[in-house]
């Protein structure tokens, strides 16, 4: 049983790709926007790496905000 439909699923083929549906492929709508319970899914370290960015970019811009503070500080 699915708990999810797609737009580009026409049977048990992606009309997106061309090819069976393999949902979190690259190229799937939904590829690095959704875990999976398979850890195999590419999607999974997909979005891993995008929570990496997001987290290292949100360090990135608390350092900046800490030299600011600190310039002012002088």
């Amino acid at each position: 049983m699915s708990g999810w439909t797609c737009s580009h699923q026409v049977g048990s083929l992606c009309d997106l790709l061309n090819r069976p549906c393999e949902p979190g492929i690259k190229g799937c709508t939904l590829y690095g926007k959704a875990l999976f319970a398979d850890p195999a899914t590419p999607s999974n370290e997909a979005v891993a790496r995008r929570e990496a960015m997001r987290k290292q970019k949100e360090q990135e811009e608390e350092m900046r905000r800490l030299m600011e503070e600190a310039k002012k500080g002088f």
